[in-house]
């Protein structure tokens, strides 16, 4: 494990230092707003951007405008949501081209396209842009869709009120992601508890149980948001989110780490909590051979090793995004991305939480920074079919064995 660990982290570094390096050499690309200008208002010439707001003006009296020029601080839930729009003199929407965003395309995919944006056409800058009464929402996507909403809707204010003269309403700009935060926070925090109280009672054991499947339904169904990879490639590429459930996510799962290992991973994750249940259904799991398993364990950190090369390099961390759990519950993904999902739930019908022995980038990350703990002995029904005193990288702290009896366990073992 040391030597995984020194890899992941000179990788990462390396990475880093390349990625920052390649940005400093290069150019930065600008997105060629002009030639989206023609798209926004296709009747109107403009002028050269100037002004404060900066903006492009035009004889018919068409204001346009990047918004990241007017509000740079409104980000979604992993950046900020760049539009190019465009204003009538009468403060109306007159054109719309979405230019860039740091949203994980999974849960954005229908915001992208020009049937949804056109529900912003002839909107007037003092209309409320409120998520499900006047903008429609999209499931799965609440905060990047509520970002997109807030950031037309204030810019747009801004550059009616400084630039066309026009009065304005002033109702404050709404914060995304308030309430799936504190819910998810809960969450962690009434399974922190147990995790804690199960340690000192096997006769709570079932509670996990209960954990488990809240984990399922909030984190997975409900919030569809599970801690994932991306969010540690968009903390490291310096794109934090506005939103209080990204916060609330991985500040947890940190402290979690710190504390008490992969106990995310065993307590709260929503596919490792479908994996396991799949494969407690009634077929005969595939032993296989203790030294092919381990093998097959290090695949994990292989695979995120090079996932990091590609994507602080790139500086792109959709190209990080081969999660299943992304795919499952935003409901999107390619053939490819279904196919790994339907595997890898298959697949645990035989082999214990087959995605997060061997293929889980979260797992990976969890497992290098785990804490050691000699009370994790293991037993013959550990969910992650772990040998006898197993690396602490492979247990996901569901408490079965802790503080077992480790003769037993060799003897189950031999």
């Amino acid at each position: 494990m040391k030597k995984l660990r020194t890899y992941i982290l000179v990788t990462l570094v390396i990475s880093l230092f390349a990625g920052y390096g390649l940005q400093a050499l290069m150019p930065t690309k600008r997105i060629d707003e002009r030639a989206f200008l023609s798209e926004v208002a296709p009747d109107a010439v403009f002028s050269e951007k100037r002004g404060n707001p900066p903006h492009y003006q035009s004889g018919q009296g068409i204001v346009a405008f990047n918004t990241y020029d007017v509000t740079p601080s409104f980000r979604g839930y992993a950046g900020p949501i760049k539009l190019l729009l465009a204003l009538t003199k009468d403060g109306k929407i007159a054109g719309i081209r979405l230019l860039e965003h740091e949203e994980t395309k999974n849960y954005v995919h229908a915001m992208e396209t020009p049937e949804y944006l056109r529900q912003f056409l002839g909107k007037s800058v003092n209309d409320p842009f409120v998520v499900d009464r006047d903008i429609d929402g999209i499931s799965r996507a609440t905060v990047s869709v509520q970002a997109l909403a807030r950031t037309v809707k204030e810019s747009s204010r801004t550059v009616a009120s400084n630039v066309l003269g026009i009065k304005v309403r002033e109702d404050g700009a709404r914060k995304g992601g308030g309430a799936g935060g504190l819910i998810y926070l809960t969450l962690f925090s009434t399974s922190f508890i147990l995790y804690f109280a199960t340690r000192r009672s096997r006769e709570l054991l079932r509670i996990r149980d209960i954990s488990l499947v809240l984990g399922f339904f909030i984190a997975g169904l409900y919030l569809s948001t599970p801690f994932s990879i991306l969010h540690i490639f968009n903390l490291l590429l310096l794109r934090p989110s506005s939103s209080l459930l990204w916060y609330a996510i991985v500040i947890s799962t940190v402290v979690s780490l710190a504390v008490a290992g992969r106990f995310y991973c065993g307590w709260l994750c929503p596919f490792g909590a479908l994996s396991e249940f799949i494969g407690r259904l009634p077929f005969k799991k595939w032993h296989l051979p203790v030294e092919l398993d381990d093998r097959w364990r290090r695949l994990k950190y292989w695979i995120l090793g090079f996932v990091i090369v590609i994507v602080f390099v790139s500086r792109k961390a959709e190209f990080g995004n081969y999660e299943t759990y992304i795919t499952l519950f935003s409901y999107h993904g390619h053939f490819l991305a279904w196919s790994l999902v339907i595997v890898s739930l298959l697949a645990s019908l035989r082999i214990e939480r087959f995605w997060c022995r061997y293929l889980c980038p979260v797992a990976a990350l969890t497992g290098i920074f785990s804490r050691k703990d000699s009370g994790y002995v293991s037993r013959y029904d550990c969910p992650m079919g772990n040998k006898p005193m197993p690396e602490i990288s492979e247990c996901i702290r569901c408490n079965r064995c802790y503080q077992g009896d480790r003769q037993q366990t060799e003897e189950w073992y031999d």
